[in-house]
């Protein structure tokens, strides 16, 4: 099971990653007095919070995370947050995909995302914790095993408008397709709505690893829970809704 890690940041191991818009850097962290290899980045408490949050919660969903780590700079004591490194790339990383992809990159995409067998859980995640930034740097990928990541603008920090991968694994736009993983994201939401519904534990587990964070970050904790599962009730119906700006497009 996945804990909140905290460790003290090395800063001359800082070493920018030089992908995606959060500033990210590679790094060495003590946690627990060993040297780990991290990645590492400078952010709010409250999106230190979500990220950890969306570890735990993602964890406990059977979803694969990383380890999330609440990480200190000894040069002013801030906190910046960081995770373990997975040891493998970016979708976009693996796929060439700059700011604007190709039409051809695109296919290539979508080819990936619709044979994942985890995308129908990660769509219905992804509205769980009103998660609009589901771009293709924020899925790792090393040509078999994929992990989420980047969850700083969930649980309400910036509003959702799309859910970018529901959109991006149906980009093709085949029927059959279509209908798979729209099938596969509402039997996933379904799934999320039983198990973490009313006297669900995973609420309880989470509550407690935040109590031993920092409280300029476990302050959030009972905010963002509460968020998450106020989308629970329409998490069915808003995942299978998912897709329709994708439909939209299609009407002449």
């Amino acid at each position: 099971m996945v804990k909140i890690e905290q460790g003290i940041l090395i800063p001359s191991t800082l070493t920018p990653v030089g992908e995606g818009v959060t500033g990210a850097n590679y790094a060495i962290v003590f946690i627990s007095g060993v040297s780990q290899r991290c990645v590492v980045k400078k952010a709010g408490d409250r999106e230190i919070a979500a990220e950890c949050l969306c570890a735990l919660l993602g964890d406990n969903l059977s979803l694969p995370t990383l380890v999330p780590v609440v990480v200190t700079d000894p040069r002013d004591n801030t906190l910046w947050f960081g995770a373990r490194e997975a040891g493998y790339p970016s979708l976009s990383s693996r796929l060439n995909i700059g700011t604007l992809a190709s039409a051809i990159q695109m296919v290539a995409l979508a080819s990936v995302l619709s044979v994942w067998s985890q995308v129908g859980q990660v769509i219905s995640f992804d509205e769980l914790i009103a998660n609009g930034d589901r771009n293709p740097g924020n899925i790792l990928w090393n040509g078999a095993q994929f992990t989420i990541i980047d969850h700083e603008r969930t649980l309400g920090i910036q509003p959702k408008q799309l859910n970018k991968l529901a959109v991006l694994a149906t980009n093709q736009f085949q029927p059959q397709l279509v209908a798979s993983v729209q099938s596969a994201s509402t039997s996933a939401a379904m799934a999320q709505q039983a198990l973490l519904g009313m006297g669900a534990t995973v609420w309880q587990v989470i509550a407690a690893e935040f109590a031993g964070t920092p409280p300029a970050v476990s302050q959030h904790c009972t905010t963002f829970v509460a968020f998450a599962q106020g989308n629970l009730a329409s998490l069915t119906s808003n995942t299978a809704n998912a897709m329709s700006p994708l439909f939209a497009g299609q009407q002449p």
